[in-house]
């Protein structure tokens, strides 16, 4: 990870200053947690195929097959990632089957991305003719910083003709360096949470 910094310009506020600073503040705290924490999801699909709770799954091994190139071949991560989508699928009441209607694969990558802080506030105070003036400024000097987003992409076809019939995308920051109980919880968490929107609740 790396810092930098890019020099724009300086807004003064004579009022509320303590306020300002700590709705400000507040503010790029929620967005970084919620941006570290969160998974961001979305979905595409077929509307005219009926999707039915209770239909059987199974892997498209022959698209897996082509899709497994893990981080580094990291086969552990494959490992994690095969059992928590079998596992979110029958929990929600689908069932894996040597001749299922439905085949499952999913893509796994990780990719360096740079996210820009816009504003940093500070105090302002000084004397000005008229007298002592105080207000809250806003140095809109960016702060760059480095991360891991890893990208889940689940796609789910028909065993019968092959066709797409849905595909689920989830994105996080993740760290190269954790613990194996933190990757299995950012796993489940990642596949949980894309898998939440199948089947379509609009379809």
């Amino acid at each position: 990870m790396f810092w930098g910094s890019v020099k724009k310009k300086l807004f003064i506020f004579p009022n509320h200053f303590v306020l300002l600073k700590v709705l400000l503040i507040l503010l790029w705290l929620v967005a970084l947690v919620s941006s570290c924490t969160s998974v961001q999801v979305s979905q595409d699909y077929d509307t005219s195929f009926a999707f039915e709770a209770g239909n059987t799954f199974g892997w498209n091994e022959k698209l897996q097959h082509e899709n497994d190139n893990p981080p580094e071949g990291d086969e552990l991560l494959a490992k994690r990632f095969k059992g928590a989508v079998e596992k979110v699928l029958t929990s929600q009441g689908f069932r894996q089957d040597t001749r299922p209607v439905l085949l499952v694969s999913y893509i796994y990558e990780i990719t360096s991305k740079l996210q820009v802080n816009p504003f940093n506030s500070h105090f302002g105070y000084g004397f000005s003719r008229y007298g002592y003036y105080r207000g809250v400024g806003i140095d809109t000097a960016s702060s760059i910083r480095q991360y891991d987003q890893g990208k889940l992409v689940i796609s789910i076809h028909s065993a019968r003709t092959g066709q797409l019939l849905w595909k689920g995308t989830g994105t996080r920051e993740v760290f190269m360096h954790s613990r194996p109980d933190q990757i299995t919880r950012s796993v489940n968490e990642m596949v949980e949470a894309v898998l939440a929107q199948f089947p379509p609740l609009n379809y």
